[in-house]
C-alpha cells in the first residue's frame, strides 16, 4: 500500500524543497533569515504530520487487503 502514490508524493516533496530554498532565500536577503528558517520548519512539521495521518487513515480503511 505504500507504493500508490509515491510519484505523486515525490513530486510534489521536490516542488516543496525547491520552494523551501527560494523561500528561504527570500528571508535572506530580507533581513530576516531565522524567521524564514521558522517558517519553513513549520510547513516541513505540518507537511509531514499530514503525510503520516493520511498514511495512517489508508492504513486502517484498506485493513490488511494489500496486494505484493
Amino acid at each position: 500500500m505504500e507504493g500508490r502514490n509515491t510519484g505523486l508524493r515525490s513530486i510534489f516533496i521536490i516542488f516543496w524543497v525547491i520552494g523551501s530554498i527560494f523561500w528561504v532565500l527570500i528571508g535572506a536577503l530580507d533581513g530576516d533569515f531565522m524567521r524564514s528558517v521558522i517558517t519553513i520548519a513549520i510547513g516541513w512539521v505540518i507537511l509531514f504530520l499530514y503525510f503520516w495521518l493520511k498514511d495512517e487513515y489508508m492504513r486502517k480503511k484498506w485493513g490488511g487487503q494489500e496486494e505484493e
